[in-house]
C-alpha cells in the first residue's frame, strides 16, 4: 500500500501517509482527482488495487470528517521573520477558548480544530491581535502588526540569543564582549561590500578605506594591532565556518592581498540576517590561531517552514563623483617655476636650444605645440561613476522543509578611467527535517567578480606630477592636432615610467583582478536525548584567483624592443579548504543551576598554489595574452599546504540566572611549526553578574538589566609561510648554460613558537527605562608574547633574515557604544546611536636579535622607518621642520639658550647638513630643521617621533526617524588622533626636478628676507624636502557617512498591485567631511601592503566618492 500512496503526484500537497493533510483530498476535487489516478493506474497496476485505493481514500475521509487539521506560519509584518511563542487559539460561537498551541522558534504551528465554523485567535506581545475565520481552510500565513502602544506600555525582558558558531548564548548570559548589528540597519545604504557598510557602526572596530576605486576593498582592524603581522585582519566566519586568505608573499602584488580578502566580504547586505564582531581571546579562541585579531561572524537568511514563497527584488542605482582635486600649476606657471629653480641651482638661464621644451619658439612647431599646453593631467583621467546593483531573492517552505534562493549582481564604474568593478553571486539555504530528531541543512554559494584597475597604481600621482605644458594629443610638425596620443619615449622630465601619458594609461593599459569563488557546507543536527545534541558541519571551499595585466606600446610610446612594451603578466592563485567539525553540545536546567557545554573537534586543511609569469614584446598591442608566443622575462610558482586540528571544550555555568561562569581549553595543532612545537594550549575564562537580578535591585524599577562581565583568554598565532622547520630553496627565473639556479629562500627552523595573544577584558552593561535606553562599556588590556618577526642576519650566510620570536607588545584601550529610544510610539519612533572606543599599542621588550632600525638613510622624500620600545607600531621619525631661512643671520647656529655658536677662530658657526658624511652648506631660502642637540649640524641624532598612524578614537554616532510611512536615518563616522604623512605635498611642493607642483609653491621664497612656509626652487640639489614634520599632518575627520531617506508605499495600494511591501529610499553617502588635514581625503589606508613601517602615508591614491543612491524593493 506505501508504494500505491506514492505514486500520487506531489504537486497535490496531498500526502495519505500524514493523516492532519486527508482533509485537503475533499477540496481538491475526489472525481478529477481519481481521473488522474485512473490515468496513472490502468499504466503501472492492475485494476484491482485501483479498487483497494479508492476504497481506502473513502475510509480515511469519513474516519477524519471529525477532526479537521490546520497549520500555518505567524510572521511580523515589518521584516516577515517568524514570531516564535506566539499564541494560536480556537474560539467558539460565543468568543471562548476551546484550545490552543504556541508557535514554534520560527512561528510555524500545527493542531486539529474541533468545528470549522469557529475562529482563530492569533496575539503575540507587542503586536495586534487578529481574529480569523476558519471555513473551509486549513493553511493559514499570518501577518502580525506591531502595536507601538502596546510596547510602550508592557515591558518586555528580551531573550535574544547570540550564536558564537560552536554554541548559542542568551545574550543576558554572555560573559565575553560581543557586539551585534543586524542587516536591516543597514539594509537601505549604498555599500558593495559589508565591511564598507559597517563603517564607525562597531565601536572598537575601525575599518579604513584602501582607496575610493570600484572593489578597493577595506581594511579592518579590531582594538588595534596586536601583532607586526602585515595580514593582521579579523577572520571571517560565515554561518560558523571559517574562511582564510593566504598572502602571497612571493610576489610582487602587493594589492592581491587586500583585493583577495575584500572577496571574501562579497556577501550582498540583503542576504545578511546579523553581524557580530568578536573582540578578546576569550572570545576568539573559539575558533583558533586564525581568529586571534578577531572574528567577523556573519549569519545569513534562511527560509521559514510553513511558508508560501515570498520574492523579494532590490534595485539600487549610483551616480558618484570625487570632490576637487589639489590646484596644480598651469603650464605658464610651470614654466616660470622651472626657469627658476635651473638658474638657482647653476646660475645659468636654461639652455632652451637644448631642452625644447620649454623655447615656445613657433619656428619649431612641433615643441610650440605639443609643449606650449596648459593641460591638468589629473582632471583628464577623472570620469562620473555609476553602479547598478540587482537583488532577487525566493524563500519559503514547507512542513519539513525551508529554503532561500537568492542571487545579486553589482556593476560598477570608478571616478577614474579605467577602473571599474562587477560582481555575480548567487547563494541557496536548505533546512529539511528528517524527523523531530534529525534535522539536516546544506548552503551553497558562488561569487564571481572582476576588477578594472589602472596598470600603474599610482597614475594619479603621475597625473599630479606631470607637465602641464604638454599636450594630450599630438601635433603634427605642421602644428595640426592629430588623434595620436602624446607619449615621447623620453623628454627632459624622464623616462617611464615616470613620463607616460596618462590618459593612455588610464585608457589601453589593464590591470584585470579575476575571481571565482564556490564554498558549500552540509550540516547534520541530531538530538540523541533531550538536552543532548550531536553536529557534524563539513565544508569545502574552492577558490581561484587571476590578475591578467597588460602594458600596450600605445599607452607608454615607448621603442618596441623596450621590456615595458607589450608587456602582459599573468598571476593565478587556487585555494582548496575542507572544513570539519564534530560538536557535542548539552543543554540542561536543574532548578537554581542551568548548564550548557560543549565539546568540539576540528579539522582544517588549506592547499594553495600559485603561479606567476610574464612576457613582453607581443607581436601587437592587441595581443593581451600572455599565452601568445613572446619573450619571457620571468615565470615563477609557489606551493603550499597546511593542517589544523583543534578540539575544544567549553561550559556555561548560570546560578539562580544571576551568577554566570565560563570555562573554554583549546588545544591546536598546526602544521606550520616543528614537532617539538606544534601544539598550543590556549585556555579562557569568564564571568558575568547580573546585579540586576539581585533582590535588594527589585525597588530601582527603571533598570531592567545590570551586568558586570570578566573575561581572560588566549589565543595564539602562525607564522604566514608553511613549513619552516624545513630548509626552503627557491629557483632563479634567468638562466646560465639553460639551467635554472637554485638558492636558499629560508633557514631551518626548529624552536620557532606560537605567538601568543593574551586578554583582559572588563564589561558593564546596562538596560534602563524599559529598554529605551542601552549602554555598554568595556576595558581591556592586551599583551602579546613571543611575537613573531622577520630579523636581518649577516648576509654571508646566503640568508637574507630569518622569522623568529622577537619579543612583546602591550595594548590597552576602552569601547563605549550608547542606543536609546527618546520617542516610541504608535505613529513616531527615534532612535540615536553613539559608540566610540580608544586603544594604545606599544612596544615593551625586543629580543636583543632583532635591529629596532632599518639602515639610517637620511635624504630627500625618506623617514626612517624603525620600532621604538614604548613607542606605538606605525610611527613615524623625522626632522622637525622650522620655516625657511630668511637671510645669512638666519642661518647662525645657536645653543639651547638661543646665543650664537662660535668656532674656534670666533667666527659664528652655520648649518651644515650631515657633516662629514655631506656636509652640505644651507642658504637663504633653504628648509629650516630643528637643531636638536645644538651642534649646528642637522643629522641623524636631530630625528625624533612625529606621530603615530593609529588614531587614538575611533566611533560614529546617528539618528533614525521613523514616522508613519517615512523614515530619516543619518550618520556620521569619526577617527581622531592619527597622523597623516602627505607624500602629495612632498612630491607637490619639493621643486627639485622637472615634475609638476601644486599652487602652494607661488608664495615660494625669491629673495633675501622674505618670510614663508616654502623653501626655494632648487632644481637637484640642497636639502629642501627631508622627511620631516613638514608633511606630517593629524588625520582627524568627521565624515557625514550617509542620509537615508525611506518612504513605505501605504499597504492599500501596495495590495491591488499584487506586492505585499513596497519602498522607495533614497541615499546621500560622503556628502561631507570636517577636518584640517590639507590632502584631498584624510581617509588613508590603515594596510601595511606587507611593510609594517609603511602605514598612514597619503601616496595620491583616488579618494572617497560621494554617492546618491536611488533604492527600490518590492516584495510580493
Amino acid at each position: 500500500m506505501k508504494n500505491i500512496y506514492n505514486i500520487i503526484p506531489m504537486k497535490h500537497s496531498c500526502f495519505l501517509k500524514h493523516k492532519q493533510k486527508i482533509n485537503k483530498i475533499k477540496n481538491m476535487g475526489v472525481p478529477s482527482y481519481i481521473k488522474k489516478i485512473n490515468f496513472i493506474m490502468m499504466k503501472n497496476f492492475k485494476i484491482s488495487l485501483l479498487i483497494v485505493l479508492l476504497s481506502f481514500q473513502f475510509s480515511l475521509i469519513v474516519l477524519g470528517q471529525n477532526r479537521i487539521f490546520i497549520k500555518g506560519t505567524v510572521v511580523s509584518q515589518s521584516d516577515g521573520l517568524g514570531l516564535p511563542n506566539a499564541s494560536v487559539v480556537e474560539l467558539d460561537k460565543n468568543n471562548r477558548t476551546v484550545k490552543g498551541v504556541i508557535t514554534d522558534l520560527d512561528g510555524n504551528f500545527n493542531f486539529s480544530i474541533t468545528d470549522k465554523s469557529h475562529k482563530l485567535q492569533v496575539s503575540f506581545i507587542g503586536y495586534k491581535t487578529q481574529v480569523i475565520e476558519i471555513g473551509d481552510k486549513t493553511v493559514f500565513n499570518i501577518m502580525l502588526e506591531e502595536d507601538i502602544a502596546t510596547i510602550e506600555a508592557v515591558e518586555i525582558k528580551g531573550e535574544r540569543s547570540t550564536s558564537i558558531g560552536v554554541m548559542s548564548v542568551k545574550d543576558r548570559d554572555l560573559t565575553i564582549p560581543v557586539e551585534k548589528i543586524s542587516a536591516k540597519e543597514i539594509e537601505d545604504v549604498q555599500a558593495s561590500s559589508i565591511d564598507e557598510a559597517l563603517q564607525g557602526r562597531l565601536a572598537g572596530v575601525d575599518i579604513v578605506s584602501n582607496s575610493g576605486d570600484p572593489g578597493g576593498g577595506m581594511s579592518i582592524r579590531i582594538r588595534g594591532v596586536n601583532t607586526l603581522k602585515p595580514d593582521a585582519k579579523p577572520l571571517i566566519v560565515i554561518d560558523g565556518v571559517p574562511y582564510k586568505t593566504e598572502i602571497a608573499s612571493d610576489f610582487n602584488f602587493a594589492t592581491a592581498n587586500e583585493e583577495g580578502y575584500s572577496q571574501m566580504l562579497n556577501i550582498p547586505i540583503d542576504d545578511i540576517k546579523e553581524i557580530s564582531v568578536f573582540k578578546d581571546a576569550a572570545a576568539t579562541a573559539l575558533y583558533g590561531t586564525e581568529a586571534a585579531n578577531g572574528i567577523l561572524y556573519i549569519t545569513t537568511k534562511r527560509g521559514t517552514k510553513a511558508r508560501k514563497p515570498q520574492v523579494s527584488y532590490t534595485y539600487k542605482g549610483t551616480y558618484t563623483f570625487q570632490p576637487d582635486p589639489l590646484p596644480l600649476l598651469n603650464g605658464d606657471q610651470y614654466s616660470t617655476l622651472i626657469l627658476e629653480a635651473y638658474m638657482n641651482r647653476t646660475g645659468l638661464p636654461l639652455n632652451t636650444e637644448t631642452y625644447k621644451e620649454f623655447s615656445y619658439d613657433p619656428g619649431e612647431p612641433y615643441y610650440y605645440y605639443n609643449y606650449g599646453q596648459n593641460t591638468n593631467w589629473l582632471k583628464a583621467i577623472q570620469q562620473d561613476g555609476y553602479t547598478n546593483e540587482h537583488s532577487i531573492s525566493i524563500s519559503g517552505g514547507g512542513n519539513k522543509a525551508a529554503y532561500r534562493i537568492s542571487s545579486n549582481y553589482l556593476d560598477q564604474t570608478g571616478v577614474t578611467i579605467g577602473t571599474y568593478f562587477s560582481r555575480l553571486t548567487t547563494r541557496v539555504n536548505l533546512d529539511y527535517s528528517i524527523s523531530n530528531k534529525l534535522r539536516l541543512s546544506s548552503d551553497f554559494s558562488y561569487a564571481h567578480s572582476k576588477r578594472g584597475s589602472n596598470y600603474d597604481k599610482n597614475i594619479r600621482a603621475v597625473a599630479y606630477r606631470k607637465m602641464p605644458n604638454m599636450s594630450i594629443f599630438e601635433y603634427d610638425e605642421n602644428g595640426n592636432l592629430t588623434p595620436n596620443y602624446f607619449s615621447p619615449e623620453n623628454n627632459i622630465q624622464g623616462y617611464y615610467p615616470t613620463t607616460y601619458n596618462v590618459l593612455a594609461m588610464a585608457k589601453y593599459a589593464e590591470d584585470i583582478y579575476l575571481t571565482d569563488r564556490i564554498d558549500s557546507k552540509f550540516s547534520l543536527n541530531y538530538d540523541i536525548i533531550k538536552g543532548l545534541k550531536y553536529t557534524f558541519d563539513v565544508a569545502f571551499g574552492l577558490n581561484n584567483e587571476r590578475e591578467n595585466k597588460f602594458l600596450p606600446q600605445r599607452a607608454t610610446g615607448l621603442d618596441y624592443n623596450n621590456s615595458n612594451s607589450n608587456r602582459a603578466d599573468n598571476y593565478d592563485k587556487d585555494e582548496y579548504s575542507i572544513y570539519t567539525n564534530n560538536r557535542l553540545a548539552y543543554n540542561n536546567t536543574i532548578g537554581a543551576h542551568s548548564i550548557t557545554a560543549t565539546l568540539n573537534v576540528t579539522s582544517y586543511d588549506f592547499t594553495n598554489r600559485e603561479f606567476f609569469s610574464a612576457k613582453t614584446n607581443t607581436a601587437s598591442s592587441d595581443l593581451k595574452d600572455p599565452s601568445v608566443d613572446a619573450r619571457i622575462i620571468n615565470v615563477a610558482s609557489k606551493t603550499g599546504q597546511s593542517r589544523t586540528n583543534s578540539i575544544l571544550g567549553l561550559i556555561n555555568y548560570s546560578l539562580l540566572d544571576r551568577y554566570i561562569f565560563a570555562l573554554g581549553v583549546r588545544r591546536e595543532g598546526n602544521s606550520k611549526f616543528d614537532k617539538a612545537n606544534r601544539y598550543g594550549f590556549f585556555p579562557s575564562i569568564s564571568a558575568s553578574w547580573r546585579i540586576s537580578g539581585e533582590p535588594f535591585m527589585k525597588g530601582l524599577t527603571f533598570i531592567d538589566d545590570l551586568r558586570l562581565k570578566y573575561s581572560y583568554g588566549e589565543n595564539g598565532q602562525t607564522p604566514s609561510e608553511n613549513a619552516l622547520f624545513f630548509s626552503n630553496y627557491n629557483t632563479i627565473s634567468w638562466t646560465y648554460l639553460g639551467v635554472n639556479g637554485v638558492y636558499p629562500a629560508s633557514m631551518q627552523l626548529e624552536k620557532l613558537k606560537w605567538e601568543t595573544f593574551i586578554t583582559n577584558n572588563f564589561g558593564i552593561t546596562t538596560e534602563l527605562l524599559k529598554n529605551r535606553l542601552t549602554l555598554d562599556f568595556e576595558l581591556y588590556k592586551n599583551i602579546t608574547r613571543d611575537m613573531l618577526g622577520d630579523a636581518s642576519i649577516t648576509t654571508v650566510s646566503g640568508y637574507t633574515g630569518i622569522k623568529m620570536n622577537i619579543g612583546t607588545m602591550e595594548s590597552r584601550g576602552w569601547d563605549f557604544s550608547f542606543r536609546s529610544y527618546p520617542i516610541k510610539n504608535k505613529d513616531l519612533t527615534v532612535t540615536f546611536d553613539f559608540n566610540i572606543a580608544s586603544n594604545y599599542d606599544v612596544l615593551t621588550k625586543v629580543s636583543e636579535d632583532y635591529s629596532l632600525k632599518r639602515a639610517i638613510n637620511i635624504n630627500n622624500g625618506v623617514y626612517q622607518p624603525g620600532l621604538q620600545i614604548n613607542n606605538p607600531l606605525g610611527s613615524f621619525y623625522g626632522f622637525v621642520y622650522e620655516g625657511v631661512y630668511r637671510d645669512e643671520k638666519d642661518l647662525i647656529a645657536t645653543d639651547a639658550n638661543g646665543n650664537p655658536i662660535y668656532d674656534a677662530n670666533g667666527e659664528p658657526v652655520k648649518m651644515i647638513f650631515n657633516y662629514p658624511v655631506i656636509n652640505y652648506q644651507f642658504q637663504p631660502g633653504d628648509a629650516k630643521y630643528k637643531d636638536i642637540n645644538h651642534d649646528g649640524n642637522i643629522n641623524y641624532l636631530d630625528i625624533v617621533y612625529l606621530g603615530k598612524a593609529n588614531p587614538d578614537f575611533t566611533g560614529g554616532f546617528g539618528s533614525r526617524v521613523d514616522y508613519k510611512g517615512f523614515s530619516a536615518n543619518i550618520y556620521f563616522y569619526t577617527r581622531i588622533g592619527n597622523y597623516v604623512v602627505n607624500m602629495t605635498q612632498m612630491y607637490g611642493e619639493n621643486m627639485y626636478s622637472y615634475d609638476n607642483q601644486t599652487t602652494a609653491v607661488l608664495r615660494r621664497w625669491r629673495n633675501i628676507g622674505d618670510s614663508t612656509d616654502i623653501p626655494r626652487a632648487l632644481y637637484g640639489y640642497g636639502y629642501n624636502w627631508l622627511g620631516s614634520s613638514r608633511y606630517v599632518y593629524r588625520g582627524d575627520f568627521l565624515r557625514l557617512k550617509y542620509i537615508t531617506l525611506t518612504y513605505n508605499i501605504p499597504q492599500k495600494f501596495v495590495k491591488k498591485i499584487g506586492f505585499s511591501n513596497l519602498k522607495v529610499s533614497t541615499t546621500i553617502n560622503n556628502l561631507l567631511t570636517f577636518t584640517k588635514y590639507p590632502g584631498q581625503d584624510p581617509e588613508i589606508s590603515i594596510a601595511s601592503k606587507g611593510d609594517i613601517y609603511k602605514v598612514g602615508y597619503d601616496y595620491s591614491n583616488t579618494p572617497r566618492a560621494r554617492e546618491i543612491t536611488l533604492n527600490i524593493t518590492a516584495i510580493f
